[in-house]
């Protein structure tokens, strides 16, 4: 009989590390009587994380390389604090125009730097000054997609990593199929920002409920910043209408680059710090644990609930670090027998 069967916490895992259960049931969580109940527990193991630069190498950016490399302390020191396993290299935004522009850009001898890197910073700082002497045909998108598609630099992508991708540059995409700069929204050879998202979908595994990447800019976002900088380069909309779509995050490229690239950072920290249920639970039942100690629900600085997905999310100082004790407790709306 049914208030003859205890109510026991179901602890899960998220997506990444899920352990079926195990007990006389034979079913993945259930719960069972006094006499044969159990707690399953796993660690915590965040996504992997898969970090592509797309950097503009035209005449106007050495301001903003320079500032770039300057405060990629705040962009890194996250990852390095989470213990994060992440990776990370840089393409240009002529890298559309042929395979060997497409190459992912070396220092020292890394084309693909991670946590292990030696020396990271100044790898990074090195690799991002890619000059001034690229194509004034900027076409981020494109070379994005060529960059990611180019065989030479398959060692870079892990397939069950998140995709972050990260573009600095101070003009808008305007990548089409023609030949030569045409900076026209109504161009009918522009390729739609939609179809990029949908190849990204497609090269990530994502699905309408898991989104694997996400695409940030740090661009010209608002007039001010157009007329300091002589008011020929266009507003971002496009920019803006692949971050919206993928969670991504729109920077200022006249502004302070030290916070913009935390923004940044926490955002795809939070994008990768998801757990998936197994199990519709009763909301109001969930209880979180990091180390023990319980985290309180909240947007900025702890867990929210997702009904439609059945993900918890960590926001802000309550993300877990890799390899915490985290545990996700509540009871299901249905009995497993």
């Amino acid at each position: 009989m049914i208030n003859q069967i205890a109510r026991k916490s179901v602890v899960v895992a998220s997506a990444i590390s899920m352990l079926a259960g195990c007990g006389k049931s034979g079913g993945s969580y259930s719960t069972l009587a006094d006499a044969d109940s159990y707690k399953q527990e796993a660690a915590y193991v965040p996504k992997k994380i898969d970090i592509l630069w797309i950097i503009d190498n035209s005449g106007s950016m050495a301001p903003s390389q320079k500032n770039l490399s300057e405060n990629f302390k705040s962009f890194i020191q996250r990852f390095q604090t989470n213990n994060n396993d992440f990776r990370m290299a840089v393409g240009t935004t002529d890298a559309w125009k042929s395979s060997s522009l497409a190459r992912l850009r070396n220092n020292a001898g890394y084309y693909v730097m991670d946590k292990s890197t030696p020396n990271l910073e100044n790898v990074f700082i090195n690799t991002v000054k890619q000059g001034v002497n690229g194509d004034g045909d900027e076409r981020a998108f494109e070379s994005m997609k060529d960059v990611l598609s180019l065989q030479a630099n398959s060692s870079f992508r892990r397939p069950d990593a998140f995709l972050a991708v990260i573009i600095v540059s101070d003009e808008e995409d305007f990548s089409h199929s023609g030949t030569g700069i045409n900076e026209n929204y109504s161009n009918p050879n522009l390729f739609s920002v939609q179809s990029y998202i949908d190849w990204l979908s497609t090269y990530t595994g994502s699905t309408a409920d898991s989104k694997n990447f996400s695409v940030s800019n740090i661009s010209v976002q608002d007039e001010v910043c157009r007329a300091s900088l002589g008011g020929a380069t266009k507003l971002p909309i496009r920019y803006h209408e692949i971050t919206q779509k993928t969670a991504g995050v729109n920077g200022d490229i006249c502004d302070d680059f030290g916070k913009t690239l935390e923004i940044i950072s926490d955002s795809i920290i939070q994008l990768t710090a998801v757990f998936k249920l197994t199990r519709e639970p009763i909301p109001e039942t969930i209880v979180v644990t990091v180390g023990g100690s319980i985290v309180a629900k909240d947007s900025v600085n702890g867990w929210t609930y997702n009904a439609t997905t059945m993900e918890i999310t960590f926001h802000g100082s309550a993300i877990p670090a890799a390899n915490a004790d985290v545990k996700i407790s509540f009871d299901p709306k249905s009995i497993k027998i």
